[in-house]
């Protein structure tokens, strides 16, 4: 985080820099690497698939990203150094320690921006599974949400849902889950067919020269 800021302002992930350019928010990187890299487009070309691909972005982004947040931030923020780790793996040892001093007061920050309440997380969860069964259903019989080729709304579904299912292509090397609640809730969703295709997916689609080598 501490060094998210000092980039963009916002502190959300990811954040690109690019030569002298700050680029945050996984929408806007993808926006500004299609511009970038125009043959290597992951927005369809027909405006219905199009439209499609991006209401799923967004609309995703809140109830399956969002949510999956705030439900491991409940339990896991009673964890300084699993959330130091995840936060600034792989920083200087300096920055690591300040993290550490700072952690009560971030803790207070996040619980209050991101959990609010055991209420909230309820809510949270009951809404991350209607979203996950609504995804459930656009994948029935398919390999993509929209049309016949990986999209940007696979792309950005399955970024949202690495937290589920740790694929062993991601580039974070994954550590494993201190608490028993967040264990036991991730563990429930491991034979859903959104995860197995989550799972899939990063197999069929990470590069190999990127995949964690841990």
């Amino acid at each position: 985080m501490i060094t998210v800021r000092k980039y963009a302002p916002n502190t959300s992930v990811p954040v690109l820099l690019s030569d002298n350019e700050v680029v945050q928010g996984s929408s806007e990187i993808i926006n500004y690497l299609e511009q970038k890299f125009p043959s290597h487009s992951l927005t369809p070309m027909d405006a219905d698939a199009r439209r499609a691909c991006l209401d799923i972005e967004h609309t995703m982004n809140n109830r399956l990203g969002e949510n999956i947040r705030q439900i491991l931030y409940y339990w896991l923020l009673a964890y300084p150094d699993f959330i130091r780790y995840c936060f600034t793996h792989p920083m200087p040892r300096l920055k690591q320690r300040i993290f550490a001093l700072l952690y009560p007061i971030l803790r207070y920050k996040i619980y209050q921006k991101y959990v609010i309440s055991t209420a909230k997380v309820e809510l949270a969860r009951r809404e991350f599974d209607i979203a996950l069964c609504e995804i459930e259903r656009k994948l029935d019989q398919r390999q993509y949400l929209v049309g016949e080729q990986f999209t940007r709304a696979d792309l950005s579904v399955a970024s949202m849902l690495s937290l589920l299912v740790m694929p062993a292509e991601h580039p974070f090397p994954w550590r494993e889950i201190p608490d028993p609640q967040a264990r036991a809730f991730i563990d429930a969703y491991q034979k859903h067919p959104v995860a197995e295709w989550v799972a899939k997916t990063y197999r069929d689609h990470r590069l190999p020269a990127l995949k964690n080598s841990e």
